[in-house]
């Protein structure tokens, strides 16, 4: 074997090792890359978590909010990212410290209620329509319109309440519909699930967490008799209101 050869394969040797080293320099470099930072910033999604236990209606303050780091597939639905969406309401119920968070698990602080003021349901039967963006603080305008007179049928087929249908809506006159003779406050928003129905995306409004099922407003006693006297009389309401940033 000649000299030449034996220094051509040692350089070679010595080559391969070098770049073996290198190669395993990189991976444990990356290995603790991916162990340290890299795992965090692409699997995991900062959420807003409680520094600590809270009991029922606790008014929400900056300090009692910590920013966690969780494995996306380990986020609950709707997750709050963003403390300032929160700060200020109340809690709906217990929530153990370094909880996820979501909207459902506060109510608005800002809804306070004079003496002779009352939290109102109404009732599904009573609407006709009301606006799918209505969020609660809103002000709201009762429009009573007069329904066809009912037949007997609903008690001979056994005695079911019979709804309204979209044809009986387009079949009620324009003269039917009185001018409102209620203006509220929108108190709560419940989906079927009893849920705050609220705005989830940055978008106003135009996102909400869920279908509005059920409508409670803020109303007096002679309010309520008003409303509840006039449903007994075949009437129904149209609710509207008017979002002033649009």
């Amino acid at each position: 074997m000649n000299t030449k050869f034996k220094y051509r394969r040692f350089k070679s040797s010595k080559i391969i090792a070098v770049l073996g080293v290198a190669f395993i320099v990189a991976a444990a470099i990356l290995v603790f890359f991916w162990e340290t930072r890299g795992r965090e910033h692409f699997l995991y999604k900062q959420v807003i978590v409680m520094a600590h236990s809270v009991e029922t209606g606790t008014i929400v303050t900056a300090d009692m909010l910590d920013v966690k780091s969780i494995d996306e597939g380990n986020i609950i639905e709707e997750a709050i990212v963003d403390k300032s969406s929160i700060i200020g309401k109340k809690t709906a119920h217990f929530i153990p410290g370094f909880s996820q968070l979501n909207q459902t698990y506060f109510e608005d602080e800002n809804i306070v209620l004079k003496t002779d003021e009352y939290i109102f349901t109404i009732p599904e039967e009573w609407i006709i329509t009301l606006p799918n963006s209505l969020r609660s603080g809103d002000i709201i305008y009762f429009y009573p319109v007069k329904m066809p007179d009912e037949k007997d049928e609903s008690k001979e087929a056994g005695g079911s309440v019979r709804k309204v249908s979209e044809k009986d809506v387009s079949d009620i006159s324009k003269e039917a519909v009185e001018d409102y003779i209620l203006e509220s406050v929108v108190a709560y928003l419940k989906d079927s699930g009893n849920r705050e129905v609220v705005t989830v995306s940055e978008e106003e409004r135009y996102d909400g967490s869920s279908k509005i099922a059920s409508l409670e407003i803020i109303a007096e006693i002679e309010d309520i008799s008003y409303l509840q006297n006039l449903a007994e009389n075949n009437y129904k309401f149209i609710i509207l209101y008017k979002d002033s940033q649009i």
